[in-house]
């Protein structure tokens, strides 16, 4: 995982609770000394329990194209889905509920940093040959 990550969780003191469900789901409780926040996450058939790191890692870079768009419209566009689509308008929202308790369970300081850091990784990498 990105050394980033891993500060950024350090930094908040962030735990998880995995409690396996059905059909390879999992209830998992992010715990931090400054939030606490439970996601019912689906793996792919053939993949174990979801990992802290890669987690959060996952909910950066979605909040991080959530936060880029100006609102539903450019989002839908973005990710090639109708929004007028009930499905697309819940998914958005679930985006803004994860914005906000990530950037809760985080902590402001720690939040921007990591997403800081996510920007400057990725723009590394685009830079990179190959």
């Amino acid at each position: 995982m990105a050394d980033f990550i891993d500060e950024a969780i350090s930094n908040a003191s962030i735990t998880i609770d995995i409690e396996p469900l059905e059909n390879n789901a999992y209830k998992c409780t992010f715990k931090s000394i400054h939030h606490k926040m439970t996601r019912t996450i689906t793996m792919a058939e053939g993949y174990d329990a979801p990992k802290l790191g890669n987690l959060i890692y996952y909910y950066a870079t979605e909040i991080q194209h959530y936060e880029d768009c100006d609102d539903i419209l450019e989002w839908a566009d973005d990710n090639g889905l109708n929004p007028g689509d009930p499905k697309t308008l819940k998914r958005y929202n679930q985006l803004g509920e994860d914005h906000r308790d990530l950037r809760l369970l985080l902590g402001e300081e720690n939040y921007q940093s990591m997403m800081t850091a996510l920007a400057i990784s990725q723009a590394i990498d685009n830079a990179l040959p190959g």
